[in-house]
């Protein structure tokens, strides 16, 4: 038997698809630096106007990233998908699969794909843990990681035991605010994780002992 769709499961046919760019070309860029970073999201109305209002400051706070850093629209990157991604959408489940598959496209294209309109911020953070005496000559012990808090908050979350083994398997010293600074913010969690891992092997690469990932 054929289930009826209901007001709540139809979408307004003024919805659609919204592809755009990072404009700033300066915000780091650890997965593929010469490749855009991708915004893609759904928006009431033309997409290219949509992005225009994020800009000017007329969608709230969603526009924060966009009035400091600036949007552009690549709706020329939507029209060149395969025509099965650029089927309309006529419920918020097909909606919201569509936008998942589009995203799951330009992933394995090497494209970076925010899907928060800029506004997440991750960031590296490094931990000073307690160095094994038979570790004694090394620069140092440290956890790397990656997280959508603040390294302040992860490192409370450390401290208290929560998502976390580190405090169980290893002695915690501070959180090492010196090396957390010398890597940049970024906007997706994929960003994070490279930048992560860049972290890990360079502190390796100078003699600490590093636990990540």
């Amino acid at each position: 038997m054929m289930t009826r769709k209901t007001d709540s499961d139809l979408i307004n046919d003024d919805w659609n698809i919204c592809l755009g760019e990072y404009c700033n070309h300066e915000l780091p860029r650890p997965v593929d630096p010469t490749r855009p970073q991708l915004i893609l999201g759904r928006c009431p109305g033309d997409p290219s106007d949509y992005i225009n209002r994020l800009n000017a400051g007329e969608e709230g706070s969603r526009s924060n990233f966009a009035v400091e850093h600036g949007i552009r629209a690549r709706m020329d990157l939507f029209e060149a998908l395969p025509s099965r991604l650029k089927r309309r959408a006529n419920t918020h489940k097909q909606m919201s699969n569509r936008i998942k598959a589009i995203k799951k496209h330009f992933l394995t294209e090497g494209f970076v794909v925010d899907m928060n309109w800029g506004n997440k911020i991750y960031s590296v953070y490094v931990i000073d843990l307690e160095l094994p005496e038979d570790l004694i000559s090394s620069r140092g012990f440290v956890y790397v990681g990656q997280t959508v808090l603040t390294p302040e908050e992860r490192f409370q979350q450390h401290i208290e035991g929560l998502n976390s083994s580190i405090a169980k398997r290893f002695g915690i010293v501070a959180l090492n605010q010196a090396l957390c600074n010398k890597y940049p913010k970024v906007r997706t969690r994929m960003e994070a994780e490279a930048l992560e891992e860049q972290a890990a092997n360079e502190l390796e690469a100078k003699g600490w002992k590093v636990h990540w990932g």
